[in-house]
Order: C-alpha cells, then sequence, then structure tokens
C-alpha cells in the first residue's frame, strides 16, 4: 500500500499545490490507512482464531498419507509403518493422560527440545480444516478420516508384504 502513498506523493509534487491535489492526497493517505488498519485487524482475528499453535493443514496431510501409503514399497513402507505407528502412538500416550499432564508434558517436551542442538518437535501436531471449521484433531484422527489405511492394503496386495511389515500392520490395529 505504500506504492500508492508515494505515487500520490509524487502526483502532488509536480501538480500545483491546489485544494484538488490537497483533496487527493488526504484521500489516498485514508485508504491507506483504513487499508492498513484492516489488515492488522485481520492478523488479530487469525491469531484469535488459531492461537499460539502451530496448526497443519487436514486436507494436506490427507492427500500426503494416502499418496505414500499407495506409492511406497520394501523398505521405504516398513519406515513408513515405523513412523506412523510412533506417531500414533505418542497421540494415544499424551491423550490418554489430563488435559494438565498433557500441557505439562507438551511444555517439558518443548523445553528439553529448545535445549538440544536439533531441531525443535512439537509435542502435539494438531490438524484445522479451514473450509469445515469445528476442533483441531490430532494425528489419529486424520490418519483414520484418511484412506491410508486401505492404500496401505493396495500396496501390500501389489507387493507381498514381508514379516515385519504384518507385525507393524498388526500392531497398528491392535
Amino acid at each position: 500500500m505504500s506504492w500508492i502513498r508515494s505515487a500520490v506523493n509524487k502526483a502532488v509534487e509536480a501538480g500545483n499545490k491546489n485544494n484538488l491535489t490537497r483533496a487527493v492526497k488526504n484521500y489516498a493517505d485514508t485508504v491507506v490507512h483504513q487499508a492498513g488498519q484492516a489488515v492488522a485487524e485481520g492478523a488479530k482475528i487469525l491469531q484469535d482464531r488459531i492461537g499460539h499453535r502451530s496448526y497443519r493443514s487436514i486436507k494436506q496431510t490427507v492427500k500426503r498419507l494416502e499418496e505414500t501409503a499407495v506409492s511406497c514399497r520394501g523398505s521405504e513402507r516398513v519406515l513408513f509403518l515405523k513412523r506412523w505407528l510412533a506417531v500414533l502412538k505418542e497421540v494415544e500416550k499424551l491423550l490418554g493422560s489430563s488435559f494438565e499432564e498433557r500441557q505439562t508434558k507438551a511444555e517439558q517436551q518443548i523445553i528439553t527440545d529448545e535445549a538440544k542442538d536439533g531441531p525443535r518437535k512439537p509435542a502435539l501436531v494438531l490438524y484445522y480444516d479451514s473450509d469445515l471449521g469445528g476442533e483441531p484433531v490430532t494425528f489419529r484422527d486424520v490418519f483414520l478420516q484418511s484412506q491410508a489405511l486401505e492404500g496401505l492394503t493396495l500396496s501390500m496386495i501389489l507387493e507381498a508384504p514381508n514379516d515385519e511389515e504384518i507385525s507393524l500392520l498388526l500392531e497398528m490395529f491392535g
């Protein structure tokens, strides 16, 4: 929006100092100010809506889960099964406790992760669909909403699973 203000200021400098140029400049300043306020208010509304957490998109996560489940083969499939199982167990462990315990665990996780040199991992990542609204959900809910298990089954039909994959899948269903 500053480009509008600078363009109007240059036009005023080039033109005469009459009432019309002054009125145009004042009007442009008002428009720029109102637009800036609207953007600031929109940012506040968004911040209030999502709070201090960073939410991930349900749609994008479902799409990635389904694509990965269908396309992965062999050792890659074992790797994804292990990752998904670990995340599902972590979510279950966090959700199995009371709200206060979850908050303290999340805070402790953030503190210990900040102390490390490695990248920070959030204790509980939440997913949100802005089109549907509603409450944010966990990875478990997103995983169950997706067709990743169906895609994984299809992948295992196309390429027979090994014993490790079978045990991971049984553990996931258990």
